[in-house]
């Protein structure tokens, strides 16, 4: 991706010191991550079966990390049942060379290529109650194991969700942490993704935000959004816009827009909301494109943190 993230190394702390580094975040207010198995149509909400994350840990850091799943079988009351619950998930966390640097993981489709990398650690769940809202933890890890990245200035881990097997829809959350046995925000680390299938929290209002950062090489920026059911109104807020319109999608269909990138957004990160309309739960898919129809990344912690519009006031003084 052209001009990837030169800023991210100057912006990376922003506020990891205040909130825990979950994912989906308390700035996302997003209920859970969803990856459905890979006999489930897409009509459930998920469009691939496979979820991919990255996990920025500092250059700096020597101390091991642990890589946090929270409720991690699908058997239980988060998780969306679709007849008898028959769904196995394998979680795969990789390191090393073409972790982050194989294109093909940082596609909207992964197909082939994507899960390049050395293995650390992989593990598949199935039923098992024990882990029915409960954390599961990898690790310990040598952050050292994940590839180095000079743009990000860190070494990236990569952690892909795949449903292999059964149609329900598994529900969990990540947690970066120093603890295996908590969540210990890991200093200045960073969650972000390039596509991501989620569950909207179903209350009416409840506002969701998804946050692409737009480099200085970014002209105009292309959402997709997937099965929103027209439950949602989905706006964007920027540093110079507030509210912008966006385009929703129905059921087990895509619909998309174009916006054009000002010169004030760029090196920021963009606001899209997602306000729901009902009560119902909600599963979907939002990935953004910018004009070389690259994905880009929306993080976890946005990326100089929540934009917030910027008023302009002009005042026009007449004397008589």
């Amino acid at each position: 991706m052209r001009g990837i993230f030169i800023i991210i190394v100057l912006m990376f702390v922003f506020v990891q010191n205040v909130v825990s580094q979950l994912v989906p975040s308390k700035f996302e207010n997003i209920s859970y991550l969803l990856t459905f198995g890979k006999e489930s149509t897409p009509a459930w909400g998920d469009d691939d079966h496979v979820q991919i994350h990255f996990f920025v840990i500092p250059k700096s850091e020597t101390r091991p990390i642990f890589i946090r799943v929270f409720d991690p079988s699908t058997s239980g009351e988060l998780d969306t049942k679709n007849g008898k619950f028959d769904t196995r998930t394998t979680f795969t966390i990789y390191g090393g060379v073409g972790a982050y640097s194989q294109k093909e993981a940082r596609s909207i489709n992964p197909s082939k290529n994507y899960d390049k990398g050395r293995v650390i650690d992989r593990k598949t769940f199935y039923n098992e109650k024990e882990y029915d809202q409960k954390w599961y933890s990898f690790g310990p890890i040598n952050s050292k194991e994940g590839e180095y990245s000079e743009e990000m200035n860190g070494y990236i881990f990569k952690v892909i969700c795949k449903g292999v097997s059964g149609n329900d829809g598994n529900a969990y959350q990540y947690a970066l942490s120093y603890q295996d046995k908590a969540n210990v925000i890991v200093e200045g680390g960073n969650v972000f993704t390039y596509e991501m299938c989620f569950r909207l929290k179903p209350g009416i209002r409840e506002t969701a935000h998804v946050y692409p950062f737009i480099n200085k090489d970014v002209v105009s920026i292309k959402q997709y959004n997937f099965d929103a059911d027209h439950d949602v109104d989905m706006r964007l807020t920027s540093v110079t816009k507030k509210l912008n319109y966006v385009k929703e999608s129905g059921n087990g269909t895509w619909s998309s827009s174009l916006h054009q990138v000002d010169e004030g957004e760029k090196n920021t990160s963009i606001d899209f909301q997602l306000i729901k309309k009902t009560k119902d739960y909600n599963d979907m898919v939002i990935y953004f494109l910018n004009q070389y129809n690259e994905a880009v990344p929306f993080f976890s912690t946005p990326i100089g943190g929540v934009p917030k519009y910027k008023y302009k006031i002009d005042v026009n003084y007449k004397f008589d």
